[in-house]
C-alpha cells in the first residue's frame, strides 16, 4: 500500500474523486473534465462493479494478445510484455505482445478495432493516444474503446542533458535559452507528446528551447550520446546506465511532484520554477463492442497483476509505481490528464505542425 499512498500523493488534485479503492469496487466513477477530447464515460456502464464480480462466461480459451502500437524497445514495450508476463498467470492462457508502429501510435489502435470484439485483442497506449486525435489526423481516441484499466504511473520522466553540456542545473539552462533564443536544442519526436512537453518549458518557464526531431526514445538517447542535441525529456529508467555512470545528468524531473524512488532528482519548483508535469500512465482497452463480462475478466486479470509482487518489484527496480485504476476510474484518470497537461499548450503545438 506503500506505493499508492505515494501516487495518490502525487496526484490528488489531478484525479479528484478517482480512488484506489477502484481496485476493490468501493468507489464511484469521476466524471470526465467537460474539455475531454471526446463523450463522456456513460458508454462504460457497471464500472462501479467490482472487477471480482464477474459473470460466469467461457473465456479465455485461447492466447491473447496486446497490440502495442510502438517500436520495441522502448517504455512501453517493456512495460507492456511484463503486464502480459503477469496477466498470464491469472487468465490462464498466454498473453503476447505484438508491435505495430506507424501512424502516432493511430495503426494499432485501428487493428483493435478492425479486431472481433470478443476480449482476445487489447491495446495498450499512453498519452501520446490523445496527440493525434489533437491534431485533428483521427477521430480515434479513448472513447472509441472500452477501457480495462491502468496499472502503471511513471513519474519518472526528466529532462536530461549530457555530462559535457557545461549547464549547472535547470536554472542555469534555463538563463542559457533566454540569453540565446532558439539555438539550445531541446531533442524529441514530432507530433509526440515529448514536442508537448517542449512548447510546455517555454511556456511555463519563459524559456527558449529550439525544438528539434531526433526521433523516438532511442534516437533520443542515441542524439544525446553523441552530443548531436543539448536536451531530451526521457524516463529515467529507459537510460538509467546512463545516469549510473554520469553520461546523462538529470537536471529535473517533469512531473507534478517529487518520486521517492528518485530522491535525488530536483524538480522545477525547487529552482523557483513551476513544476511541468509529463509523468505517464499506462492504459489498456478493447473494442468498444467486447461483452461487459470480458472486460471484467480482464480488469480482474489486471488487478491481480498490479498485486503481483514480482510485477511490483519489476516496477520498482525501474522507479515505476504501480496503481489499479479500472475501468471508468481509468478513463477518468486518463481523460483528467489530458485536460491538465495537453490542452492547455494546444494551439503552440498544432503552431509547430
Amino acid at each position: 500500500m506503500k506505493k499508492r499512498t505515494r501516487v495518490l500523493s502525487l496526484l490528488t488534485a489531478a484525479l479528484m474523486t478517482c480512488s484506489l479503492a477502484a481496485c476493490s469496487g468501493g468507489s464511484s466513477s469521476s466524471e470526465a473534465a467537460s474539455s475531454q477530447p471526446a463523450s463522456e464515460a456513460a458508454s462504460q456502464g457497471g464500472s462501479e462493479a467490482s472487477s471480482g464480480e464477474a459473470k460466469s462466461v467461457d473465456f479465455p480459451t485461447k492466447p491473447i494478445q496486446i497490440i502495442c502500437p510502438v517500436a520495441p524497445g522502448g517504455d512501453t514495450d517493456r512495460n507492456t510484455r511484463v503486464i502480459a508476463q503477469i496477466m498470464s498467470k491469472y487468465l490462464g492462457v498466454n498473453v503476447v505482445v505484438t508491435n505495430v508502429d506507424g501512424g502516432a501510435t493511430v495503426m494499432g489502435m485501428q487493428q483493435v478495432l478492425d479486431s472481433d470484439p470478443d476480449g482476445y485483442t487489447m491495446i495498450i497506449n499512453g498519452c501520446d493516444m490523445f496527440v493525434p486525435y489533437m491534431m485533428g489526423t483521427t477521430d480515434i481516441n479513448i472513447d472509441s474503446f472500452k477501457t480495462v484499466g491502468v496499472p502503471i504511473i511513471d513519474n519518472t520522466t526528466v529532462l536530461a542533458v549530457h555530462k559535457n553540456s557545461g549547464f549547472t542545473d535547470l536554472k542555469d539552462l534555463v538563463e542559457k535559452t533566454k540569453a540565446n533564443p532558439n539555438t539550445i536544442e531541446y531533442g524529441g519526436k514530432i507530433g509526440a507528446t515529448n514536442q508537448i512537453c517542449g512548447v510546455a518549458m517555454n511556456k511555463e518557464w519563459d524559456a527558449a528551447f529550439k525544438f528539434m526531431d531526433v526521433g523516438n526514445n532511442a534516437a533520443k538517447m542515441t542524439a544525446l550520446l553523441g552530443e548531436q542535441t543539448d536536451s531530451i525529456n526521457i524516463s529515467y529508467s529507459l537510460a538509467k546506465d546512463y545516469f549510473t555512470t554520469g553520461e546523462f545528468q538529470a537536471l529535473c524531473l517533469l512531473g507534478e511532484g517529487k518520486n521517492e524512488l528518485l530522491p535525488d532528482v530536483p524538480v522545477p519548483e525547487d529552482y523557483g520554477l513551476k513544476n511541468v508535469d509529463f509523468s505517464k500512465f499506462f492504459w489498456l482497452g478493447v473494442h468498444p463492442d467486447t461483452p461487459d463480462e470480458i472486460v471484467d475478466i480482464l480488469a480482474d486479470a489486471l488487478q491481480k497483476t498490479t498485486e503481483d509482487p514480482e510485477f511490483i518489484a519489476n516496477m520498482e527496480e525501474n522507479y515505476l509505481t504501480t496503481v489499479c485504476y479500472l475501468k471508468d476510474d481509468a478513463k477518468a484518470l486518463c481523460n483528467d490528464y489530458y485536460t491538465r497537461t495537453m490542452e492547455p499548450y494546444k494551439e503552440e503545438f498544432l503552431a509547430q505542425q
